[in-house]
């Protein structure tokens, strides 16, 4: 396909405009101790919402599995983070189907929120596939959005008894080299959760991995709560090993080596994990919801386990968000009307719950008349309106006079025109009268009264035109 260059801005746009949905996406996995199982077995597999940094408040599901393989005794809803349920989990082990609809009183986010727990016993041997069919994760946004991208299913294989015994654990088989000496301390990597000092919210099955020395006979690995257990079982030699997801708390991995000297000394490693959000809670505006006080003071606390609060952080509206490590917050000088506040609790693991309201600021009074509060904005706004009025006036009444003038210099200049058609009437009238270019007493008698009549029509016409005219420019 050949892009032309409205092709490739039509392609920007929509990519712009389908990048804001991908920004707020979570998404519905399951966690299992272990991928496979003998027919006869136990097992829990739980039920996760990753939010991916949005807050939500709601989450339903449909989820499917083999009933010819697996059979679901029933559901614990015990650690879940949502507090209310509009749909009680339901089994149907006839069609292999549980249906759920959890709910929360605020917002919440996280890695790994425990939405619940189902559990199965083993009854057939095969490949079962645990699957979401249907579901929703409602974002606490105040209007019920959808923001689930992505349901990600699990897969469990059954084997009977007899088959789970012809299969050898993996080893690395090699001779082993003496030193001498007693083994090192191990060296681990635990690419899920590489910092000791961190609190983590992601569980699922996670990888260790070590480098064997030459003189390693083998190798012990276990993880408990224990800080300083020195694991002495072993299951031969290896350079790795993937646990099962880790449930919350401080755990520590301990990992040692043995040679034909005995064992060596053990590294404890600590792996923190917290999945559970801050305890729900309510902000409260110190000066009251209603207030004239431009920068109220917003306060705010609640707790966490295990890993405790680390930070809150306050958004206004849609502005930039406001990081704090206090209960209470004052916020930055804000305009007249409704503000809405969110605000969020962060645990050391990244986990939040939030809480929102609305602050309405109202102006204080610029000064009070007869006991009417007149604010700032209502002061210059009256202003404005009355600078507008005398405009709209002063225009109103140039018009009203220009239209008067207008009307006095159309009558003085009917009249004018009036008058000098008259004169000019009278002489035509003299000029046809003596037009035989003879003229005696009489008809000089009439020439001079004509004449007489017309200066008298011109002193008239003269003093009328100046009185108009002086009447004009007044």
């Amino acid at each position: 396909m050949r892009f032309t260059k409205n092709k490739i801005v039509f392609l920007l746009a929509v990519l712009f405009m389908i990048v804001p949905f991908f920004a707020k996406a979570a998404t519905l996995n399951f966690v299992a101790s272990q991928n496979q199982f003998v027919i006869g077995d136990q097992f829990s597999v739980d039920v996760k919402v990753d939010s991916e940094s949005a807050g939500i408040n709601a989450v339903q599901a449909t989820i499917q599995f083999p009933p010819d393989i697996l059979i679901a005794t029933s559901t614990d809803k015990t650690d879940s983070a949502f507090n209310f349920w509009l749909q009680d989990p339901t089994i149907d082990n006839n069609a292999g189907k549980i249906t759920f609809i959890a709910g929360a009183t605020s917002g919440f986010s996280g890695k790994s929120l425990q939405v619940l727990k189902i559990n199965f016993i083993v009854k057939g041997a095969g490949q079962a596939n645990i699957n979401f069919t249907d579901g929703a994760v409602t974002a606490s946004d105040g209007s019920g959005t959808n923001v689930l991208s992505s349901m990600q299913n699990l897969q469990i294989t059954s084997i009977t008894k007899q088959d789970a015994k012809l299969i050898p654990a993996p080893k690395i088989v090699k001779p082993a080299v003496p030193t001498g000496v007693l083994p090192s301390k191990p060296v681990i990597q635990v690419p899920l959760y590489p910092d000791q000092n961190a609190w983590y919210n992601s569980v699922s099955s996670f990888i260790v991995q070590w480098n064997l020395p030459k003189d390693v006979t083998s190798v012990a690995a276990v993880i408990n709560k224990e800080p300083l257990t020195n694991p002495t079982q072993s299951n031969g030699v290896f350079d790795n090993e993937t646990f099962p997801g880790l449930s919350d708390g401080i755990w520590y991995l301990h990992v040692r080596f043995k040679n034909d000297i005995g064992w060596g000394p053990t590294l404890h490693y600590k792996i923190s994990i917290d999945t559970i959000p801050p305890m729900p809670f309510t902000a409260t505006v110190k000066e009251g919801n209603t207030t004239d006080v431009i920068n109220p003071t917003i306060q705010f606390s609640t707790t966490d386990q295990p890993s405790g609060i680390d930070f809150y952080q306050v958004v206004v509206d849609n502005s930039a968000p406001i990081k704090t490590s206090s209960t209470s917050l004052t916020l930055p000088p804000q305009n007249a009307g409704a503000h809405r506040i969110t605000v969020s609790a962060f645990d050391f693991a990244g986990n939040s719950s939030e809480s929102r309201l609305t602050v309405n600021i109202q102006e204080k009074p610029f000064f009070v008349i007869g006991g009417f509060s007149v604010t700032q904005s209502m002061f210059f706004i009256s202003i404005i309106i009355l600078i507008f009025l005398g405009i709209v006036a002063g225009w109103h009444i140039s018009y009203l006079a220009k239209k008067r003038v207008q009307g006095r210099v159309i009558i003085a200049q009917r009249d004018v025109v009036n008058s000098f058609n008259l004169i000019s009437k009278e002489i035509d009238a003299l000029l046809l009268k003596y037009n035989d270019g003879q003229i005696d007493e009489r008809e000089i008698q009439e020439i001079k009264f004509s004449l007489e009549r017309l200066k008298t029509t011109t002193d008239k016409i003269k003093k009328y035109v100046a009185d108009n005219i002086e009447e004009i420019e007044d």
